[in-house]
């Protein structure tokens, strides 16, 4: 291909034109090679590949679920349920039925529909079809059972950042504390909402909280104390825009920051506002984080990933520098109810410090009635003593030895919860013995340590438990990632027997998506016994909710 110009008609033309003419012409050429090399690379791919790759897939079948749902929508094992799907006749003797991964047994089938019935320990979920190794999805089906969403609980937006601990009110509402800014998507509008919120016993949002601000940071952790006032723990510096605050601080009982006015040094005393200013009264603070604060005789006992205390020298400071003197304590100290350090806790008056360090992180921590702390997490030394992830300390802040753990865990602890009715412990992690005694991951204890053996845990598939609690009925609640239980389909929520065999009829929800940090045990507006549980969670039974959730337990 060459490039043709007509050069007698160049005479004629200006050189803008020209020049555009020979832009064209050059486009062209460049073009036509294009072509010629797009010709000759196909011819030769065609002749390289031989074969279609493609030949030999399966035929499409022509089966198609309806978008309505089976009727009925609803129903308890061994209900008969029909699906509309057209396709289905010729390979009636080929398909399986699932429900919710469960085999279902089909009892008829025609030109338009499926008829089958609900097989026993189904729980709530979509149903596939699968035939010569293809599979069809269909519509959800919910499994009617005595364990489900309560309906009258007036959250549905939640949170948009997790709870972590729920703290009852006399009179009924609840506290919650948590790393969130807002509650059912619009109540920050009216207040902000930093970590703290007010709500009625069946979930509405309550403005009561003089809050003002809220924290500049997380909490995770609150305790009453005995005159009605409440101590807060997280990982924040500020409340309701009050500084001088480190991961631990008390609110009044309306919530609003028990402060107080502290004399300074005034460096300009032509600006007598220097002279003072509004703190926090509880003068006391940790560097890093408060997992858990408890309270016990007026004392407040403080457990985190800290590794050191320090408290405010006011007479010292001005407004913009604050002198502070620090004291070396890793993860467990106590305070009185001023904020000044306990140095009868975990305090070692030879150093001038806490005793030794955990090896590793204290993940959770439960205190008892008597006032002794137990203490879980990714350690297996404490105070210089072999612990396995879990020890005991007694009324000193000192590892209590008649804590009967035994050998501990294999493998780190991530949560333990108490049941004061039952007096029981269960106690979750990654490890596989507890003592000696096989122990996928959850454990029953009695209050002395000792492991109760009447609670057998079934095989777990698919993933693990991230959390366990014995109810005040007796049952037992677990969460986790896990798929089945002995065999049978459980999403990330079921709820066992005493002995650890499934509680018959409770087990009906669907998917569970989440971690839970706290549960309540509560009544529904209806008189049902309920458990409100908060967390991360963003799916109960097949539903999105944000964060919290309540599940009614029908008799």
């Amino acid at each position: 291909m060459g490039l043709e110009i007509n050069f007698l008609s160049t005479k004629s033309m200006s050189k803008e034109n020209m020049k555009l003419q020979l832009m064209k012409a050059w486009n062209l050429r460049i073009l036509g090679l294009i072509l010629l090399a797009s010709c000759c690379f196909s011819c030769k791919k065609a002749a390289d590949l031989g074969e279609d790759p493609y030949a030999g897939g399966k035929a499409p079948l022509g089966i198609r679920f309806s978008n309505s749902l089976p009727k009925p929508a609803s129903g308890s094992a061994g209900t008969e349920v029909v699906y509309q799907i057209t396709g289905l006749p010729t390979y009636k003797d080929k398909m399986e039925f699932y429900l919710n991964d469960t085999k279902a047994e089909v009892l008829e089938v025609t030109d338009k529909t499926v008829k089958i019935k609900v097989p026993e320990g189904a729980s709530s979920g979509g149903v596939t079809i699968i035939i010569d190794g293809q599979i069809f999805f269909g519509p959800e089906f919910t499994v009617a059972g005595k364990a489900g969403i309560d309906p009258t609980f007036k959250s549905v937006m939640g949170t948009d950042y997790s709870i972590n601990q729920i703290m009852p009110l006399a009179n009924g509402n609840l506290i919650l504390v948590g790393a969130f800014t807002d509650y059912e998507n619009n109540a920050s509008a009216k207040q902000p909402i930093n970590g703290i919120v007010s709500i009625s016993a069946d979930g509405q949002y309550i403005p009561s909280l003089a809050s003002g601000a809220g924290a500049k940071g997380l909490l995770t952790s609150m305790t009453r104390m005995s005159n009605g006032q409440y101590m807060i723990g997280g990982l924040f510096s500020a409340y309701n825009k009050r500084k001088s605050i480190g991961g631990i601080t008390r609110l009044n009982a309306n919530g609003s920051l028990d402060s107080t006015i502290v004399e300074l040094l005034n460096l300009t005393p032509l600006e007598p506002k220097n002279s003072f200013d509004t703190v926090a009264r509880f003068n006391g603070a940790v560097s890093g984080v408060v997992r858990k604060v408890f309270n016990y005789n007026n004392k407040v006992i403080t457990v985190g990933s800290f590794d050191s205390y320090y408290a405010h020298f006011y007479e010292r400071s001005t407004r913009d520098n604050k002198v502070i003197g620090f004291t070396k304590m890793n993860m467990l100290l106590r305070m009185d109810a001023n904020g000044k350090l306990d140095s009868a806790y975990n305090f070692n008056a030879a150093t001038g410090t806490s005793y030794e360090a955990a090896n590793g992180q204290i993940t959770d921590a439960l205190m008892q009635d008597d006032g002794k702390v137990i203490l879980v997490g990714s350690f297996t030394r404490f105070q210089g003593s072999n612990t396995n992830y879990i020890t005991r300390v007694d009324d000193k802040g000192l590892i209590d030895p008649t804590f009967q753990a035994g050998a501990g865990a294999d493998g780190p602890i991530g949560a333990v919860r108490y049941n004061a009715s039952k007096g029981k412990y269960m106690v979750t992690g990654s490890f596989k013995t507890f003592n000696g005694k096989a122990a996928d991951g959850v454990v029953m204890m009695n209050k002395d340590g000792s492991v109760d053996e009447s609670f057998k845990l079934g095989t777990i598939e698919g993933g693990n438990v991230g959390f366990s609690a014995q109810l005040s009925n007796g049952m037992i609640l677990l969460t986790g990632s896990f798929n089945k239980y002995n065999g049978i389909v459980r999403q990330g929520f079921m709820l066992l027997n005493p002995d650890g065999t499934l509680a018959k009829g409770y087990n009906n929800t669907g998917k569970f998506q989440g971690t839970i940090a706290d549960i309540y045990e509560t009544t529904s507006a209806l008189g049902f016994p309920a458990v409100l549980m908060v967390g991360t969670i963003n799916k109960f039974d097949n539903k999105s909710v944000g964060n919290l959730v309540r599940f009614i337990l029908r008799p």
